[in-house]
C-alpha cells in the first residue's frame, strides 16, 4: 500500500473513489458516468458487526480502479483489510493520513 498526499489543485482520475472511515461511518465520493461525483453514507447499523460494516463499505468501491482512504488509522487498516481480502487488490489502495492543524 502507498501513502501519498493528494492535493486539491491535482484532478482526481477517473474510477477513483474517495473513502473517509471511521468505527460508525464511511463516506464516499465516487464518480459518475456523466463526470459529476455522488456522496454516499455508509452507516454502522446498531448491532452491526464490523466486518459486516466494512463489507457494505468496499462493496460501494469495489469497482473503482483507485480507492483512496482516508480517517483514524484503526479504520483505515480495517477497511483496508476488508478490501484486500475482497478485491485480493492491495494496489488499488492509496492511504492519506490525516494531518491535524
Amino acid at each position: 500500500m502507498t501513502t501519498q498526499e493528494i492535493h486539491p489543485d491535482v484532478p482526481r482520475r477517473a474510477h477513483e473513489a474517495i473513502v473517509w472511515i471511521d468505527h460508525d461511518r464511511a463516506v464516499i465520493v465516487s464518480p459518475e458516468l456523466d463526470a459529476t461525483e455522488s456522496v454516499q453514507t455508509v452507516v454502522r447499523a446498531a448491532g452491526e458487526s464490523p466486518a459486516t460494516f466494512e463489507a457494505r463499505a468496499v462493496d460501494v468501491v469495489i469497482d473503482d480502479a483507485r480507492v483512496i482512504v482516508t480517517g483514524p488509522a484503526f479504520a483505515r487498516t480495517s477497511f483496508e483489510r476488508a478490501f484486500v481480502a475482497v478485491t485480493h487488490r492491495p494496489d488499488r489502495l492509496v492511504e492519506v493520513e490525516p494531518h491535524l492543524a
